[in-house]
């Protein structure tokens, strides 16, 4: 019985590979006619997407064995509606990976890779949702999830270095993942003990915002030095937080222990209590002088937007300051301050502004909080992890 399920789940993946596959070719064709660079190569760009969709499946192949619920050994016949939401997001992938060592395609095509992983994190934040909703959570798609995740951010990162939005150093964020299951394999053939990594919600929020960041930061119209300022600050978060899961990973640091415990709260209330409020006065601080600014036509920027950048200005930073909202808030003020900075306003201003509204964003608003509506859907993606 389990060598027909799996003969099932062989022909289901096979119709999958086919389906992708013919995506590929109506991506070459749209691209040969809309792409305004004459160096892009729809061809090279379907030779490589098409190597990334067989890596895909043939890993696909390997795994389908896991087409069970956790704790159980009984197959399902097919994919389930999850687990192929999580293939078509691999496909959003590799249609990204095959901009790789091509230079941009030109005019509206700049956006796809873009748009394909806004796609993807979306798909992501729902495949979780759907498998729970239809009962069909399994081995398979937590797998699929956590590769497919790892190997999005790679794609990305890879991605938005190779367009000069991101510095070369990002690339370790890139490959953090991949370095950090490298490194137990290696521990594991040396005989060396892999400790048990504590649960952590600041790590799922912290890479659910790094992917909001990627979305972000591949959009062509960013650019140093504002994509770098706040690239620092997400790389920073991320490269600490696999830091920290490393060490405890070897052992050096025993979240058993009561120094680890005393420490880790010590630096928790700093870093998530207290830094925050300082964060929300010093962000009001630079609003209150960044505003004044607009208004006596210290930039370049169009009459027609005068009035709602600023309007969003005071507003996101009056609510950063109050605690309300304090997340939403920092991203309205990145916004603000990347058109503050894109028309000549004060590059220091603008760039302190994305960096502390940023560090608010992953930190979260801290004491003296009034509304936190974030709390609701950062727990919801976490769920989905």
């Amino acid at each position: 019985m389990a060598e027909n399920k799996v003969a099932l789940l062989q022909r289901q993946s096979r119709r999958l590979t086919l389906v992708c596959s013919l995506t590929l070719l109506f991506g070459a064709l749209l691209l040969r006619f809309t792409a305004l660079n004459p160096d892009f190569s729809a061809r090279r760009w379907m030779m490589i997407s098409a190597l990334v969709v067989a890596g895909e499946f043939w890993f696909l192949r390997r795994v389908l064995e896991q087409n069970h619920p956790p704790g159980q050994q009984d197959l399902y016949p097919d994919l389930g509606p999850a687990n192929v939401l999580t293939i078509y997001r691999g496909l959003a992938y590799a249609w990204m990976a095959g901009f790789l060592l091509l230079p941009r395609p030109g005019g509206l095509m700049d956006w796809l890779p873009a748009l394909l992983y806004i796609g993807a994190s979306i798909s992501d934040v729902f495949d979780g949702y759907l498998a729970r909703r239809s009962g069909r959570v399994t081995r398979l798609g937590e797998t699929l999830d956590m590769e497919f995740d790892g190997f999005g951010v790679l794609v990305a990162c890879a991605l938005a270095v190779q367009y000069g939005q991101l510095p070369l150093v990002f690339l370790l964020v890139a490959f953090a993942r991949p370095l950090f299951v490298w490194g137990m394999q290696l521990r594991t053939r040396m005989e060396l003990p892999n400790f048990p990594m504590t649960q952590s919600d600041q790590r799922r929020i912290v890479a659910g915002l790094l992917m909001i960041f990627l979305c972000t930061v591949l959009w062509p119209i960013f650019e140093p030095p504002v994509s770098y300022a706040v690239g620092a600050v997400f790389g920073a978060s991320v490269s600490l937080s696999f830091l920290r899961d490393w060490l405890v990973n070897i052992g050096w640091l025993r979240p058993d222990r009561p120094a680890y415990k005393y420490w880790r709260a010590r630096l928790k209330l700093w870093a998530f209590v207290r830094a925050p409020v300082g964060l929300r006065i010093a962000i009001a601080a630079l609003v209150s002088t960044m505003v004044p600014n607009l208004l006596a036509a210290g930039t370049a920027i169009p009459a027609s937007l005068l009035a709602p950048v600023s309007t969003l200005a005071v507003a996101g930073g009056l609510t950063a300051l109050l605690g309300i909202g304090a997340r939403t808030s920092s991203g309205i003020l990145c916004a603000a301050a990347y058109i503050y900075f894109a028309f000549g306003g004060q590059a220091w201003l603008a760039l302190t502004l994305l960096v502390l509204s940023s560090l608010l964003l992953i930190l979260g608003s801290g004491s003296f909080t009034l509304w936190v509506p974030e709390a609701r859907w950062l727990r919801f993606g976490a769920a989905q992890e």
